[in-house]
């Protein structure tokens, strides 16, 4: 092939020519790139960092009592009237209602990035404009805003053999106001623990004796604890203040109060009750356990020690890594003197440690991505060039994170994970400018000016196709930007950063550049190099090319070959994912070897689970915590295990995912949580799910042992949260046979294969006693039936008659009266009530009557439709499976005697309930947020192609060689696929990230490819010597690219969450780019080769439009 460069006279300089020999000579741009330095640096101490991206979902928990409704007419009268008014409101996305006796919930979602003050402001203004709406009866709406601002940073946990729940709660306050005022520091709330009260426990048997009715007992005690300011005398010019000095002030006076009179003489209150000062009665249980990674650490003694929890959030905005750091120096100084030594305090949440430990890792993985690129640059380029390319790096990221910090961004794993995808993006501009600028040099310079100039015509040759490709790379990552839901801001950053990133890459390497090549490059003289071979017959990349494209371009028969080897591997890769879902085997079951499994998100390798216990309704507190320690002799004997803290009938400190899953809300005897923390992830060698599903297998005695417990172990979500993974919702015309559905819909999970922790809203038949007064006999003995309900609440529950006053106590402390729990524990004890009467003392059984009846269940509702729900979790696959297989099972069924089922959810758009005629089940959970993310995503994928194609015909001024550019993009599904099969990964959300991500490469090859093809067809080559050598030339500079691209990825690989991406950039571009270099020039070479007239006019035109 004989050299035809002479025939191509000077080009003049386009935009990157005129930057770069502007930059090259001016002594501006080491002063840039200092002050990049200096700022970057700044921004990467400044920004905050914290783990995750934080996401804005405003929502509230709206409250209204009224009294003695049942679920049903709470339902009619409260809960479906208030969503109805609610849902006007502009933002919000869905209500949630539930209505039980005496009481109706609704929970106001908001759409994902509404503004929180505006949205609570909005649902306060429409609340107070309806409060004529409010029935009779009823009490004033509650509203409690669910704040993701208040989830806690840090969670300190004070325990001990030696102090009870009352000193230690105590002490938790002392300690919380020290840390309350830190800097950062915003919600400080104390778990657990025990309040000081006067308690007075009465003795049913004397209080019959003495024949003193509770209510009037009540009136009297309600009226002796009294006192204050009563008013002032004013004589003699001045006024004095007159103070009734009436209140309790020890146990002993109270125990002084007279109750009553016996034979004339008086009944004091000590008399008819055992009176303490001392801790309140147990209404929840707090404690701690250390595990078996911890023997020998000190910690040693009862298994479980009693504990009270400081749990401390931080303000918006602030880096979590500062504010924790804070909180626990702050926690060493009181240490010793303020904590006492027979207190253990345990620090058993961190969110800024971990925080830190995932940004310093990724930190780290991205050096080690840096030093990778580096070598490859260092084995192709030499150590010169290499040199060159990575200062472009630092420079760039330091560009991108001032940005960051301008725009409030925040410094998390997926920022990080942005950088490092981009960085093998972010070289491809440097590696194409140096590696022109390298092989012009080579060829020979004659002087100093000759090096500038041939400096400036290598800069100026890559310009226009590099610019182009690099804009077509930004297109590929915009569109993401859209995504919506939750997911839209979690992986907010990746079209943030990277089109930044992007766009900084092409600045910087036609600045830079060339100010650092004129300076540092060395030359060969031009006579020397002219008795040498030619740069590209010695390069062996150009002759590895040449010894594979010739053939296929000569040779038809070898055309024909690679054609259909192309489209088998295709074929085979796109049936890699597909396979599932048209075996004969089913749908569901163990993957087939060869298969590649979808999923929304796999599940990531955290240090901390929950694990929650649901008892039946009316299970007691005892007997939720006996459970519950059966679950800690499991946990505490586990080598993974560090601590575990429980907490029964209450829940525990909240975190976003059971902030979002309404974890707020679980309080009851019936409830229970026990959150267990694990050894680190870096110092173990089994993955947090191993270690969950080794827990479970070890928990089934403990689940055999209590059948009517439920116990789930809930990983944290490696995305946003869901209700639960795989979530039906039943809708009707009648709410029993939505609940007798919801129960058959349960068998259908529980008999599904990979389906765990079925549960469903319905819950078990409970038994309640209803006391029938009898008016009549009650009015012929003067009692009035307020007065039995008042009775049978001071029975019960107990009631408050006021406070001490105790100037040193942080909080008040309630005189609380009550029967002792043994004697309020059966229905013969409602015997022992007395209510007063026209003649003195009646008993309960004179007037009224005990039956025993079914509970009332509550009524759920979702956007204003009655609905039930079934929920469950995959045990380790994926959700499509098995719900897929359900819903062919239950769609079109008579699941119950005249109830048949119509399934729907399963479109990429919301399916709206129709339960006017028939039942109608809705797939939610997962599955819904995973249909909402790939159709949003797959829209992006098409955009990025749309607008891809838009931009390349708008820069050749034809279809032809855009559609040439495009074509390849299928390319890379011959190693997406293939490469998720090899690293045994699922093709997950973050996968079609890379996917995406890949089509603004291959373009950009493709780009590369076809203007240098053209450039020699403009230089007067033929149409098969213009695609030899045109591909040939650029094979290294692609080659350096794909490889940079593959190594800055390769890294995420491991990452249990954002694998799926570094599986598919570096096996797409692995794929795609070996592909490219052939399939592109052969596709230019079979449509212009029989076309000379068409080439030549085509590349006319496009010299007019390039130039």
């Amino acid at each position: 092939m004989s050299d035809k460069s002479s025939q191509n006279s000077e080009a003049p300089l386009n935009i990157a020519g005129r930057l770069g020999k502007a930059a090259m000579f001016s002594n501006l741009t080491p002063m840039i790139s200092l002050l990049i330095f200096l700022v970057g640096a700044v921004a990467l101490m400044v920004t905050p960092r914290e783990e995750n991206p934080q996401i804005d979902v405003p929502a509230a928990n709206v409250f209204v009592q009224m009294q003695g409704a049942s679920p049903e007419e709470v339902q009619n009268l409260i809960v479906r009237p208030m969503e109805m008014v609610l849902r006007e409101i502009t933002g919000v996305e869905h209500t949630y209602g539930m209505a039980v006796d005496s009481l109706a919930v609704v929970t106001v979602m908001f759409e994902v990035g509404e503004d929180k003050e505006v949205s609570l402001v909005k649902l306060y203004d429409r609340i107070m404009q309806n409060m004529d709406r409010i029935p009779a009866g009823a009490s004033q709406p509650l509203v409690k805003p669910v704040d993701v601002d208040d989830v806690p940073a840090s969670v300190i946990t004070l325990s001990s053999r030696e102090l009870d729940g009352l000193a230690l709660k105590r002490l938790a306050e002392r300690v919380r106001d020290q840390l309350a005022p830190l800097d950062g520091v915003s919600v400080a709330e104390i778990i657990g623990g025990r309040d000081h009260e006067i308690s007075i426990r009465l003795d049913p048997a004397r209080l019959a004796a003495y024949r003193i009715p509770l209510d009037q007992l009540h009136n009297v005690l309600v009226s002796a604890n009294a006192g204050g300011p009563v008013g002032s005398l004013v004589g003699d010019n001045r006024e004095t203040k007159i103070w009734l000095n009436g209140y309790l002030k020890t146990a002993e006076e109270v125990g002084q109060l007279v109750v009553g009179e016996w034979q004339n003489r008086p009944i004091y209150l000590k008399d008819i009750a055992k009176i303490s000062d001392g801790a309140a009665e147990a209404e929840n249980y707090h404690r701690i356990g250390f595990g078996a990674s911890v023997t020998g650490a000190g910690i040693t003694g009862e298994p479980e020690l009693p504990a009270v929890s400081i749990a401390l959030a931080k303000k918006r905005g602030t880096n979590a890594v500062d504010v924790t750091q804070r909180i626990e120096a702050k926690l060493n100084e009181l240490k010793g003197d303020f904590i006492p030594n027979n207190v253990q305090a345990t620090i058993t949440r961190d969110s800024g440690l971990r925080a830190n430990a995932a940004v310093n890792m990724l930190i780290e993985h991205l050096g080690i991505a840096i030093g990778t690129v580096i070598l490859i640059l260092l084995l192709f380029l030499g150590w010169r060039e290499a040199a060159i390319v990575t200062m472009n790096i630092p420079l760039i990221l330091f560009v991108v994170l001032a940005i960051g910090l301008m725009a409030d961004q925040t410094i998390n794993r997926i920022t990080l994970f942005a950088l490092i995808l981009a960085l093998g993006l972010l070289v491809d501009d440097a590696i194409v400018v140096i590696e022109n600028i390298h092989r012009h040099l080579h060829k020979g310079v004659k002087d100093a000016a000759d090096k500038a100039r041939l400096i400036v015509t290598a800069t100026n040759e890559t310009g226009k196709p590099t610019i182009i490709a690099t804009i077509a790379v930004i297109l590929a990552f915009v569109p993401m930007a859209f995504v919506t839901g939750m997911m839209g801001p979690y992986m907010g950053p990746i079209p943030f950063n990277t089109p930044i990133a992007m766009a900084a890459s092409l600045v910087i390497a036609y600045m830079f550049t060339p100010w650092i090549a004129q300076r540092f490059l060395p030359t060969k003289n031009v006579t020397a190099v002219q008795h040498s071979n030619s740069d590209e017959e010695k390069d062996w990349v150009y002759r590895t090319y040449m010894r594979f494209a010739v053939p296929l371009v000569e040779k038809t028969r070898v055309r024909k070959v690679f054609w259909i080897v192309t489209l088998l591997l295709f074929l085979a890769a796109m049936m890699q994912p597909g396979w599932q879902f048209i075996r004969p085997a089913g749908i569901n079951g163990p993957l087939t070897p060869g298969t590649v499994e979808l999923k929304m998100l796999p599940k990531g390798n955290n240090n901390t689970f929950n694990l929650t216990i649901d008892l039946p309704e009316g299970a007691t507190l005892e007997e939720s915590d006996r459970v519950s320690r059966q679950v800690g002799d499991v946990l505490r004997a586990h080598p993974m295990v560090v601590d575990y803290e429980t907490f029964v009938g209450q829940a525990g400190p909240v975190d976003f995912n059971g902030m979002l899953r309404g974890a707020v809300l679980r309080k009851g005897a019936n409830l229970a949580e026990i959150r267990v923390n694990l050894v680190d992830k870096h110092e173990r060698s089994i993955r947090s799910v191993g270690i969950v599903l080794e827990l479970r297998e070890l928990l089934v005695p403990v689940m055999a042992a209590n059948p009517h417990a439920i116990i789930k172990l809930v990983e944290d979500p490696p995305g946003p949260p869901v209700r639960s993974t795989l979530l039906a919702e039943i809708y009707g015309p009648d709410y029993e046979t939505q609940r007798q559905l919801a129960k058959e819909v349960r068998k259908r999970f529980v008999e599904t294969y990979d389906v765990i922790d079925v549960d469903d809203s319905v819950g078990d038949d409970q038994m309640q006693l209803n006391v029938h007064v009898d008016k009549q006999k009650a009015a012929h003995l003067g009692v009035a039936t307020q007065q039995v309900v008042t009775a049978l609440q001071d029975f019960l529950r107990g009631y408050d008659f006021g406070a001490m006053h105790v100037d040193e106590e942080r909080h008040q402390v309630r005189l609380h009266v009550q029967l002792p729990k043994a004697l309020r524990a059966h229905a013969e004890d409602l015997h022992r009530i007395y209510v007063s009467g026209a003649q003195g003392a009646v008993p309960l059984s004179a007037i009224a009557v005990i039956e025993e009846s079914m509970a009332s269940k509550p009524i759920y509702t979702k956007d204003g439709h009655p609905v039930t729900y079934v929920m469950a979790e995959p045990k380790q696959g994926s959700q499509v499976y098995p719900l897929l297989e359900m819903d062919g099972k239950i769609d079109e069924h008579e699941v119950l005697p005249g109830a048949t089922v119509k399934t729907g959810g399963m479109r990429f758009t919301d399916t709206a309930p129709d339960n006017t005629f028939g039942y109608h089940m809705l797939w939610d959970g997962e599955m819904r947020l995973t249909l909402d993310v790939f159709r949003d995503l797959g829209a992006a994928f098409i955009v990025a192609l749309v607008l891809i194609f838009l931009l390349m015909v708008a820069y050749y001024g034809q279809f032809v060689l855009p559609m040439m550019v495009m074509a390849p993009t299928a390319l890379t599904m011959i190693g997406i696929f293939p490469g998720h099969w090899i690293t045994g990964q699922p093709f997950t959300a973050t996968s079609m990230i890379g996917m995406i991500a890949l089509a603004g490469i291959v373009v950009r090859n493709s780009t590369l490819l076809i203007d240098f093809i053209v450039d020699y067809r403009k230089q007067g080559y033929s149409v098969k010597e213009s695609v030899l050598e045109g591909g040939a030339v650029r094979a290294r500079p692609i080659l350096l690219t794909a490889l940079a691209v593959i190594a800055g990825t390769s890294i995420m690989i491991t990452d249990p969450v954002f694998g799926g991406l570094g599986v598919s950039m570096a096996f797409g571009t692995l794929a795609a780019t070996i592909l490219t270099l052939f399939v592109t020039p052969l596709m230019y070479y079979l449509w212009y080769k029989n076309r000379p007239w068409e080439s030549e006019q085509d590349d006319s035109e496009l010299a007019k439009q390039t130039d």
